[in-house]
């Protein structure tokens, strides 16, 4: 595992469910974002963009606005036909869609130099084949076989489902060759985690606990201080009044003594003061109940144990490791836990701070670094020796000033006494713990802008390095539809099937749950798994291909085949769950209903219903649906003959897909007889895959 692994989460929910919790990774970009005063040029590549990203609606609708406001010229025309064209056949367009083109073709000349030109002769000559017009297929595949890139490989793209037969199986080496080397390229295996990673939370590092003595406990201290020296001076005053030598060197070593011995008494009692701390935030002075399962605090000691096994020295065994690094392991999980519990952020955005701190604990441990509390906060024996002569001296120096003011004022000498040990009983601990508090307080505020530092840095590494690794839309788009063509082939090899035999053709990709997901504003959602569907019309039925790809690793296995033929379909049901998810159901003659779940994007993102239903849109024309969805219909409704009338013009999305039957009531669904495919009513129609051109 590299660093930048992410744990498997569990999901236990029913099929076609959305679990929130798995997914929700927006990435900061305005690829497809407009200003409202932004000009139309910007509206064109915003239209081109989504083109390139697989959202073939969403590109038609911009490059439309931009044309309307004089952004017109070949180029644009060129994109905007491929916009109509992408991920349809042309038995999927409306008759004024089919009339728009006819219009745009006849007033298209030559192509002279002009690659986007000559791009748009072509498109329209491979139309003229499949359009019932009688157009010369070899003589347009020689012209599409001459065109020039970047006009070539778009139309090869774009174009594949309107492209069918012999025409199709004259460019298909090509375009295997073309997805086998796609498949790989821009280093996805070492790149595709990164769009799926989830953005790191900003650095954080705790705040120091604040000072447990107040302004009251000063001014306490300092009238104890003041009645503990008013002792002090009136005991020294009555020794130096005997004027013997003794008294004056007694009073001069308690002067001397006196100070420097407070001094290493109170550090070393700052020193005991912070070991106890520490050693109660490691859990060694007592044992807290652990956090509740599933919750924050919870899934970050789970992160910790995870990486503390991981990042294990070779040096230690991993058990004596583990054992030894409790303490500290139970710290930073604390300090975690704490930091980010309250600000909603998820698990596994602070992921790589903790990757971050067990690296920097076995750091530490590998550079012989104090990571114990005696260890950190540990007094040196030359101190400690240095405090027990000190305190001896003074103490010698403090018997012969008593014995010596005694002599010489019994009464005073006694009383200063007494009162030196009641102030100083009082005083002395009270100023050990203020200046101790002080202190505290300043070394962890200065141990925390230099862990805050750290850690920044590396934030700002590991966000400059997701950023310099997440693929682009158009790189994750190009890399799918790669992973689609191959798992093309290999269907095709093992029915053992020609392009010539195949009538058409159509994909139907859904996640497979549980897997992570991410997305652009405005885009589609991109899965690391997903299950792909496969469609293959021949003249005596279908074949269909089920295999779940693994996005990340570029590998996917076929679970299933299923091949029918056209009169063993009895129906195909479209159940409308909501305005954003169907199931689709096929029902065969001689067995079971085969149910295909199309479920709901996340939206959780989106600000309002408009806003969701424009997602849930762009995700359904990214999967292809449309297209799948008619031939389904088609297939259910007539059988073999709905592929013979090619040339037909088949009726618009919306009004197959939302205008219910005449005799159907609302919310149920019409009875299906003779191959007559049933729906569900909704109150909720679907869009329009595409809106019509005026």
């Amino acid at each position: 595992m590299n660093e930048h692994d992410t744990f498997t989460t569990t999901n236990t929910a029913e099929p076609g469910s959305f679990v929130g919790a798995q997914v929700g990774q927006m990435h900061n970009s305005n690829v497809y974002v407009l200003n409202p005063d932004d000009p139309p040029e910007r509206e064109y590549m915003v239209g081109r963009q989504y083109l390139n990203d697989g959202i073939p609606r969403k590109a038609r609708k911009h490059i439309e606005r931009a044309r309307a406001q004089g952004v017109d010229d070949s180029e644009v025309r060129f994109h905007w036909v491929l916009a109509i064209l992408s991920k349809r056949s042309y038995r999927d367009l409306a008759k004024e869609e089919r009339a728009l083109l006819a219009d745009l073709s006849a007033g298209t000349g030559p192509g002279g130099r002009n690659g986007w030109r000559k791009g748009l002769n072509v498109v329209f000559a491979l139309l003229s084949c499949v359009d019932g017009s009688g157009g010369d297929s070899d003589a347009a595949m020689d012209q599409l076989r001459s065109l020039p890139e970047p006009q070539h490989g778009l139309v090869l793209r774009h174009l594949e489902l309107v492209l069918t037969g012999s025409m199709r199986q004259g460019v298909w080496h090509q375009l295997r060759e073309n997805a086998a080397e796609a498949q790989g390229a821009g280093e996805r295996i070492n790149r595709v985690w990164a769009y799926f990673a989830p953005k790191p939370a900003e650095a954080r590092a705790r705040y120091p606990a604040p000072k447990s003595t107040s302004g009251w406990d000063a001014l306490r201290g300092l009238v104890l201080a003041g009645v503990f020296l008013f002792a002090v001076a009136t005991m020294m005053k009555s020794a130096l009044a005997q004027g013997s030598l003794l008294a004056l060197v007694s009073c001069l070593a308690m002067f001397v003594f006196g100070p420097v011995a407070g001094w290493h008494v109170t550090l070393w009692n700052h020193q005991h003061r912070r070991r106890m701390a520490k050693e109660r935030e490691y859990g060694y002075l007592f044992s807290s109940p652990p956090p509740p399962k599933g919750g924050f605090t919870d899934q970050v000691t789970h992160d910790f144990d995870h990486y503390f096994a991981k990042y294990a020295p070779a040096t230690k065994s991993r058990s004596t490791w583990l054992e030894q690094t409790k303490g500290v392991r139970r710290s930073l999980c604390d300090e975690v836990a704490r930091t980010y519990r309250e600000t909603g952020i998820e698990t596994d955005r602070v992921r790589w701070l903790i990757r971050f701190m067990v690296r920097d604990v076995r750091r530490r441990w590998l550079t012989d670094q104090p990571l114990e509390p005696h260890e950190l906060h540990k007094v040196d024996t030359a101190t400690k020796i240095r405090c027990v002569i000190l305190c001896l001296l003074l103490a010698a120096a403090t018997v012969s000033t008593v014995t010596t003011a005694f002599q010489q004022a019994p009464v005073a000498a006694v009383g200063s006494a007494l009162l030196t040990v009641i102030a100083g009983w009082f005083a002395i601990p009270l100023w050990m713990k203020i200046y101790s508090e002080h202190r505290r307080y300043d070394e962890e505020l200065q141990e925390r802008k230099e862990i805050l530092g750290t850690r920044q840095d590396e934030y700002a590494r590991w966000k400059g390095k997701l950023d310099d690794l997440r693929p682009t839309e158009t790189e994750m788009e190009a890399w799918l539809d790669a992973d689609k063509t191959l798992l093309l082939d290999e269907t095709l090899k093992h029915y053992r099937l020609a392009w010539h035999e195949v009538t058409t053709h159509a994909f139907l990709t859904t996640a497979k749950r549980p897997c992570k997901s991410a997305h652009v504003p405005r885009g589609p959602w991109r899965h690391s798994k997903y299950e792909i569907r496969v469609f293959l019309v021949t003249d005596e039925g279908v074949r269909e291909a089920i295999a779940v790809l693994d996005f990340e690793q570029a590998q996917w296995r076929t679970n299933s085949r299923i091949n029918y033929r056209f009169d063993a379909v009895s129906s195909v049901q479209i159940e409308i769950v909501s305005a954003r998810s169907y199931t689709l159901n096929i029902t065969l003659t001689n067995g079971p209903t085969k149910s295909i779940i199309v479920p709901e994007a996340p939206t959780h993102d989106a600000v309002d219903e408009e806003s969701r239903d424009e997602a849930s849109m762009i995700n359904l024309d990214a999967a292809g649906f449309s297209h799948t969805l008619r031939i389904l219909e088609g297939m259910a409704a007539e059988g073999k003959p709905w592929f013979e009338r090619a040339t037909d013009p088949p009726p618009a999305f919306a009004s197959e897909a939302s205008e219910p039957d005449a005799a159907s009531d609302a919310g149920a669904a019409s009875p299906v007889r003779n191959g007559t495919a049933r729906r569900e009513r909704s109150t909720q129609p679907l869009p329009d895959r595409v809106a019509p051109v005026p």
